[in-house]
């Protein structure tokens, strides 16, 4: 028994081995998949091209301070709100039932994929470590003529059960993490191309410029009548 187990090591850490491999080879296609991802969400702000979906926050950030959004309307701002704000809800689902980063995929998220990808990976990865364990001791035992022993489990045994049992609860946490990351990140993303786009949560300007004339009487020396421009400026929070 004792060589089996040693066999069962060996052949963890080769599937170990395996499992980085195909990890890493995701990750890589990830960060080209991304980097060659054609923005279909462009918007032009003074005759230039302006690239405002399937970015990062940090690329949002950057763009907005080298372009100047304020001569555009209220209305074509917001039309370029909704043109390129990101979904929550689809992503959310998406991370939650498929998995591996898709749903973060979609929003431009390359922090948030690759760890989809990593949790899920890993937490397959060990599942199917365990499984296989199992399968060797079973075929092995049955070789002899034995089977397996769940009431009095030997070394080999209680091994594969809490790989298995521990890839499980890691498959479940990670997809649980997975869905909270489209929610984090569409929010701070769609929060800072409001304040870019000087847009409150309900579609109303954030600074708003008002203009008017007011008449005013001067009773210095010799009664005056006169019109007097007042500029009222207002910032929503």
């Amino acid at each position: 028994m004792k060589k089996i187990l040693i066999v069962g090591v060996l052949l963890c850490l080769v599937a170990f081995s395996v499992g980085a491999s195909d990890i890493l080879r995701s990750i890589v296609m990830t960060g080209i998949d991304l980097a060659a991802l054609r923005s279909a969400k462009t918007v032009t702000v003074n005759g230039e091209q302006v690239k405002m979906g399937g970015i990062s926050i940090n690329k949002l950030k950057k763009n907005f301070a080298e372009n100047d959004f304020s001569t555009l309307t209220l209305d074509e701002r917001v039309a370029i709100y909704e043109e390129t704000h990101l979904k929550i809800s689809s992503p959310l689902w998406r991370n939650l039932l498929i998995g591996f980063g898709a749903g973060s995929k979609s929003q431009g998220d390359l922090a948030g994929e690759i760890t989809g990808q990593i949790l899920d990976w890993s937490s397959l990865s060990l599942v199917g470590v365990g499984a296989g364990l199992f399968l060797i001791e079973f075929i092995m035992l049955g070789m002899f003529g034995q089977s397996v022993d769940f009431q009095n489990p030997d070394e080999l045994t209680n091994l594969s059960l809490y790989m298995m049992g521990g890839g499980a609860a890691l498959f479940v946490l990670g997809r649980i993490i997975q869905a909270i990351l489209p929610a984090i990140y569409g929010s701070r993303f769609n929060k800072t191309l409001r304040e870019g786009l000087n847009l409150t949560k309900d579609m109303s300007d954030k600074v708003a410029l008002g203009v008017s004339l007011d008449p005013a009487i001067s009773l210095d020396k010799e009664p005056q009548l006169g019109v007097r421009l007042v500029a009222n400026l207002a910032i929503a929070p």
